[in-house]
């Protein structure tokens, strides 16, 4: 790439971006530069202040908090009692690790490590099982306590916060235990939970002001949660709390997707506004807060497939949840909301038969490192299972399949050869993007359509798709690409699924017939059903130009499928 295309795509990147942003990058960069010299002694005064806060923490909130924790499911502490620390999928170190550096680490690796989300699931286990396990917990903190002053990354403001949420919440558990008076509670367990304790309150100290406004998006939220819960648990006054209620309204806007367009994002970050409301008295602002966060969980449970897992859209495991026990248990007592498909996605649910389309625009202006080529894709249920499922998330920087996850060969879109729908480079940088537009909804006979047309960037390309989903479960897609070169229509079938040629799926003793306007050809590609598993899985292609492709998965025909959706096809075509 020469000099001119290099700055070319830069400025592709960089150029959306709010002007502000480039302001709050430069004296990020600057901060960096001024305290890594000394930053041995910053954390030395950051830890004085935390040992002060642990002192006046307000039990009752973190009794509340230890409350909602104890009515949730349990964090998953078998990988650490087996002596590993698994990361991120990956199994990356001996646990405890003699060096906190974890030389070799990828760098999600390293900063999740410096969350200190194996301390709440250890504290969990101790307190569930009652045998002296909260004594073995000492050392792999003290040990992290002694080293990490000298390492860079657990001090940047994301790690910093997540720790807070991280260790506050293993506090809570343990002054819980201290409040039912347990009779095993030994100076030990107090002694865990001050360190906690403290450890929370100098990773919050003057994250106000280091909050990461030149990243926005999940980054800024979770300093501001984090900043929140020290304000509840030690702090005093009210402003953390209201900034935090602003930033969710502004990043959970209209129908209660987040912004970023990533079921899995969205989940992590209802876990952590779910600490903040544990700890948070009742009020008139809490009132407002908790009609946000009711909101986005009503959005996240009525994008969940009936397996109770989540839609592979942009960066997301589909098995996220099983570690945001919280969560897990606000969407069991909650309604589903109402998704506005000119917004975040299109879904037609009716009992165990579930479709679902990636509406959102492609990028989020200010935060578009966690998007994918995967607009206007489909997944699909029916009777409880999974039929059509995106590739999923292997990982991110260091990752071998981070491209491969981005792109459309992981998504159930359509690809044309060397025009990809969105300009993605690196770990998590977005050039030239395309837009979303004429998306229209219907019920038909019974059925429940969408229609809506993807812009490719510079309008090279224009995309329309129907997707029609009938209570019997069957399913309609129909594609229409406008502009020059090759394309497919590509369908990516769930791991346990199995084609019978190109005419039936099977799945148990159940047998799905597929009919398609054009011929269909069968690939297989990797798919990544949770972090750290890899396996194989079936896809159909099918050619897609300004003809038109008609796929019907479940029995009926695709000309009588042409027929009864006459209209809505009509009006997409000519908007395409």
């Amino acid at each position: 790439m020469s000099l001119t295309d290099d700055a070319a795509l830069w400025w592709r990147t960089l150029g959306p971006l709010p002007v502000q942003m480039h302001a709050f990058r430069l004296a990020n960069d600057a901060r960096k530069a001024i305290w890594r010299p000394g930053l041995p002694a910053i954390v030395a005064f950051w830890r004085q202040r935390g040992q002060d806060a642990a002192r006046v923490a307000r039990h009752e909130a973190l009794i509340a908090l230890g409350t909602a924790l104890g009515n949730a499911p349990q964090p998953d502490a078998r990988a650490l009692l087996a002596g590993r620390l698994v990361l991120a999928g990956r199994d990356v170190a001996a646990f405890p690790p003699e060096h906190w550096s974890l030389t070799g680490a990828r760098p999600l690796e390293i900063y999740e490590a410096h969350y200190l989300d194996w301390a709440d699931a250890l504290v969990a286990d101790a307190l569930l099982q009652d045998n002296g396990r909260i004594a073995a917990l000492q050392e792999p903190l003290q040990s992290w306590a002694a080293q990490s002053a000298r390492l860079d990354k657990p001090w940047e403001p994301y790690p910093r916060a997540r720790r807070t949420l991280a260790a506050t919440r293993a506090a809570a558990r343990l002054t819980l235990a201290e409040h039912h008076g347990r009779d095993r509670w030994t100076e030990v367990h107090a002694a865990v939970r001050d360190l906690l304790l403290a450890i929370a309150a100098a990773a919050a100290c003057d994250l106000g002001f280091l909050a990461e406004r030149h990243l926005d998006g999940n980054h800024l939220l979770v300093d501001r949660a984090a900043s929140a819960v020290a304000e509840l648990a030690w702090g005093r006054g009210t402003r953390a709390c209201e900034a935090l209620a602003d930033e969710v309204e502004r990043q959970f806007p209209g129908d209660g997707a987040h912004v970023e367009s990533s079921p899995m994002y969205h989940a992590l970050l209802v876990e952590d506004l779910l600490t903040v409301r544990a700890l948070w008295p009742q009020g008139t602002m809490r009132m407002r807060y908790d009609h946000l966060v009711q909101r986005a969980v009503g959005w996240l449970a009525a994008a969940l497939h009936p397996d109770g897992r989540l839609p592979a859209f942009g960066d997301t495991d589909p098995t996220a949840l099983d570690g945001l026990p919280m969560t897990r248990t606000a969407l069991g007592a909650s309604g589903r909301g109402e998704t506005d498909a000119k917004q975040s996605i299109w879904q037609s649910r009716h009992g165990g038969h579930f479709a679902v389309v990636h509406t959102a625009p492609p990028t989020w202006t200010p935060q578009p490192g966690h998007a994918h080529a995967d607009t206007l894709s489909v997944e699909w249920s029916r009777n409880d299972v999974r039929i059509l499922a995106d590739a999923g998330l292997a990982g991110y920087e260091g990752d071998p399949h981070r491209e491969l996850n981005r792109h459309e060969p992981s998504h159930s879109t359509v690809e044309v050869r060397n025009v990809p729908q969105l300009e993605l480079w690196g770990a998590f940088r977005v050039g030239a993007r395309g837009h979303v537009a004429h998306v229209e909804t219907g019920r038909l006979d019974g059925w429940d359509w969408l229609t809506a047309v993807h812009v490719w960037p510079n309008e090279t390309h224009r995309h329309g798709r129907l997707c029609a989903h009938h209570p019997s479960g069957k399913l309609v897609i129909a594609d229409l690409l406008r502009g020059p070169g090759e394309a497919i229509s590509r369908l990516l079938l769930a791991p346990q699924v199995q084609p019978v040629g190109v005419e039936r799926l099977q799945i148990g003793r159940e047998r799905i017939q597929v009919r398609a306007s054009r011929p269909l050809s069968l690939a297989t590609g990797l798919r990544f059903p949770s972090r750290g598993q890899i396996c194989e899985g079936h896809e159909f292609h099918a050619p897609v130009d300004g003809q038109g492709t008609w796929i019907v998965l479940g029995g009926t025909e695709a000309d009588q499928a042409q027929e009864r959706f006459a209209a809505p096809w009509a009006a997409l075509v000519a908007r395409v």
